[in-house]
């Protein structure tokens, strides 16, 4: 069952993001669909303290007849707004999800009571017999969220969740581990995000021109191409819908990098392919190789680069697999996919040599002096077999490799 420790780390793990994808490959415009994604951390979160504690969130106060009305406290207001205002907006930019559990908790008991929707976000302004009403009603939401929150059969459908999400992340990182171990020793690693059309100040309608089914065709199209013509080692990704964002995929291409090499220059050919040939112009794509934060377990990853392998299953690989914790989009029958399992397969040759090899990026770190925090215990835990393997690769020098294990750590 879900304990306290993993509840723990799935709330406070990031929230998603939805960038809509314009003209500028290197470039997303932030929207309200990205403040509102972003929105739902914090809305689930709110309503688990909801139902872990037992504040009185609502009270009725009348000086004389007529006058009543309701006061709230901080967590009161809060949940008003998020009844009024919040949830409206969520179920109008992401049609056809799940939301995260708490939030389904809270559409369930809102549903329940349609009355609850008109609410105005400030109840000071409701007053006498509507103020008893909405009062009764908000109570008995709150009373019954509780109940609900608290219940086995709640705590089984979270703990489902959660474990679908684990399941995607394990055989993704068993899946990159026996690309690097069967296919190629080296891999140029490339994260693209493609739209099949997305909505920008001058290109209106074109989100509603296409469904999921063509939207999963074109990409079939794509991965296609790409493996046809490209030494294609391995291939994940997550497929996702939003209002202005469209239906979108999140994808990471793994091409063998002893054929291959340019990551950024790779992501862009395969970019205005999508664009220009897939989608005839319609579609949009982000190139993340080209972006600031190209260092972080992307670009061309050898076999026995630990701290470069490590960024690359701790940081971009769980927004592929973990965000449907938060938000699953539903039109489709999976959102996560990836390709075929590589087979064991005899090579010829002396066996491959492993030595802990540090990416340009963290060398340069260390090489410029940079110190960070003590490393906590568990992250100590986490790296003790790295940390191994990096004063073993370090020629004796003590130092730098301590500068190395603290540069991953903050990436932990």
């Amino acid at each position: 069952m879900l304990s306290e420790e993993h509840l723990y780390k799935l709330m406070t793990m990031g929230a998603p993001h939805r960038f809509v994808i314009g003209d500028d490959p290197s470039k997303v415009h932030d929207t309200d669909e990205n403040r509102i994604a972003k929105s739902v951390k914090t809305l689930a979160n709110l309503i688990k303290k909801v139902v872990d504690t037992e504040d009185k969130l609502f009270s009725l106060n009348a000086k004389r007849k007529a006058s009543e009305h309701i006061h709230t406290t901080h967590t009161g207001g809060r949940l008003a707004t998020a009844i009024a205002k919040q949830l409206p907006q969520l179920e109008e930019y992401f049609p056809d999800h799940a939301y995260n559990r708490y939030i389904e908790l809270l559409r369930k008991q809102v549903r329940k009571r349609p009355e609850l929707e008109a609410i105005k976000p400030h109840l000071k302004l409701v007053r006498g017999a509507q103020a008893i009403e909405v009062w009764s009603q908000l109570d008995a939401l709150v009373n019954e969220l509780r109940e609900d929150g608290r219940s086995s059969k709640f705590k089984a459908e979270l703990d489902a969740r959660r474990r679908q999400c684990e399941k995607n992340q394990q055989s993704a990182v068993a899946y990159i581990d026996a690309i690097f171990k069967y296919r190629a020793s080296k891999n140029v690693v490339i994260r693209i995000d493609l739209a099949n059309g997305s909505e920008t100040s001058d290109r209106r309608g074109i989100t509603m021109s296409v469904d999921a089914e063509q939207a999963r065709r074109e990409l079939d199209k794509f991965l296609r191409y790409v493996r046809e013509h490209y030494p294609l080692t391995g291939y994940l990704g997550t497929f996702e819908y939003g209002l202005m964002t469209g239906y979108h995929f999140h994808l990471l291409i793994f091409i063998d990098g002893h054929q291959a090499f340019r990551a950024s220059a790779l992501a862009k050919r395969f970019g205005e392919y999508w664009k220009n040939v897939i989608t005839e112009g319609r579609g949009r794509y982000f190139n993340c190789n080209a972006a600031w934060y190209q260092e972080k377990g992307i670009g061309m990853v050898w076999h026995d680069d630990y701290f470069k392998r490590h960024l690359l299953l701790s940081v971009v690989l769980p927004y592929l697999t973990k965000m449907d914790f938060w938000l699953k989009f539903e039109g489709t029958k999976k959102t996560f996919f990836k390709g075929l399992m590589p087979e064991e397969v005899m090579r010829p040759g002396r066996p491959r040599r492993t030595r802990a090899r540090s990416s340009w990026w963290l060398r340069q770190r260390v090489r410029n002096g940079d110190v960070c925090d003590q490393k906590s215990d568990d992250q100590q835990e986490n790296f003790e077999r790295l940390l191994g393997l990096v004063r073993q690769g370090s020629d004796g020098n003590s130092s730098a490799s301590r500068s190395l294990f603290c540069i991953a750590s903050t990436f932990d």
